[in-house]
């Protein structure tokens, strides 16, 4: 006959209670209090800490169910109450483990979830979730905006999409809620005077290693490429002859992703501004670290993580020459409005800038006849 094992002995989270094996875990608030089908012996004992393990596994993925406990307790289907139909929980592992979005993505669908449906839905089983239970829900969480709520339902709408690939449902109650409407605001470039005199200030104030962020807006005005692909950009990517660089990458949290934001690689032409930019850049590298990147953050001599370091500094600028302030990204803004309002075909400045010819329509319409619209309105003036 085993012997049974002294208290001393027994692993996290097993005791004995009334000559049986117990488990015992909390997760989320959940307190799990499970008696085993095991003999209070060193075997029974071992079996129980391994089941343990593998059920905080599972709670800790969201996919722990009343089937897994009951299992753990040797009961059968038939001996348990076990709601009927696969769990929204499940279904949301799922998508979350089947979705082909990059990591950033999916951490802000986890936390989408976790926080805003996961509570009230977890276990609830996926199809006996319907439209007006969706639309309570919403009301109750009072969305503060329509972009809010329409960034909560992509996940949601995605759980129950994989709902019906694995036919667990018939249609997606979500095709009955309709995302609200976003107003989108126009691009807020700085005039070209206001670049000009940002640009100055940081010429005049940076020194030593700061010099760098002067070279950095310098390049950023003057090329137009997203502040996540400048901290991405690569000497490899710089082609002197030509006079171009290949954009097609971008770094964000630093972390490296082998695509731009778009999924569009381009080649981007390098004017006299932007080139002697890149020159001097390659200056300060041969001088300092040496690195694949044209961008080193001063500070600790590596690739910058994100695009705080830099927009700190355009901040200084803007406070220092009293000029409204804009997001640093707004240098992007300026480039497009500079090339058109100058009468550059707008093909090629779509093509720069890495959208298609209807976006860049959409969004730089204002500027696309320069000031041709002020000739325009001038003509209601005229007798």
């Amino acid at each position: 006959m085993a012997k049974r094992t002294s208290p001393q002995a027994l692993p996290t989270g097993v005791r004995i209670r009334n000559n049986c094996v117990q488990i015992y875990f909390n997760h989320r608030k959940n307190a799990y209090r499970i008696t085993l089908p095991h003999p209070a012996t060193a075997e029974g004992i071992s079996a129980a800490a391994k089941i343990r393990s593998e059920l905080i596994t599972k709670a800790k993925w969201g996919i722990l169910t009343d089937d897994d406990i009951a299992k753990a307790k040797g009961l059968t289907a038939k001996d348990s109450i076990i709601t009927s139909g696969v769990l929204f929980q499940e279904v949301a592992q799922r998508f979350l483990t089947h979705c082909d979005a990059n990591l950033d993505t999916k951490k802000g669908y986890v936390r989408i979830l976790e926080h805003h449906w996961m509570p009230d839905l977890a276990l609830v089983p996926i199809a006996q979730i319907n439209v007006d239970m969706l639309r309570d829900l919403i009301a109750q969480r009072d969305f503060k905006t329509a972009k809010t709520l329409n960034n909560c339902l992509t996940p949601l709408r995605g759980v129950f999409q994989s709902a019906i690939e694995a036919r667990l449902i018939g249609e997606n109650p979500l095709n009955l809620i309709k995302n609200k409407k976003v107003q989108i605001d126009l691009p807020d470039p700085f005039t070209r005077d206001e670049m000009n005199a940002l640009l100055s200030w940081l010429d005049a104030n940076l020194q030593d290693d700061d010099r760098l962020y002067y070279w950095y807006y310098e390049l950023a005005f003057w090329s137009g490429m997203r502040p996540s692909e400048m901290i991405a950009l690569k000497w490899d990517d710089v082609d002197w002859f030509n006079g171009t660089l290949h954009i097609h990458q971008s770094r964000v949290r630093g972390i490296e992703k082998s695509a731009t934001k778009t999924h569009k690689a381009r080649t981007l032409y390098l004017n006299d501004r932007s080139m002697r930019a890149i020159e001097q850049l390659k200056q300060l590298c041969e001088r300092g670290k040496k690195s694949q990147y044209v961008l080193i953050c001063p500070e600790t001599g590596e690739p910058f993580f994100n695009e705080k370091p830099p927009r700190l500094r355009l901040n200084d600028a803007m406070k220092a020459c009293k000029i409204r302030h804009r997001p640093a990204y707004n240098a992007r803004h300026t480039y497009a409005t500079m090339l058109l309002m100058d009468g550059v075909n707008p093909v090629f400045v779509a093509d720069q800038l890495g959208h298609s010819l209807q976006m860049l329509m959409k969004r730089y319409a204002k500027w696309m006849h320069g000031d041709k619209n002020k000739l325009e309105i001038a003509k209601l003036n005229t007798k």
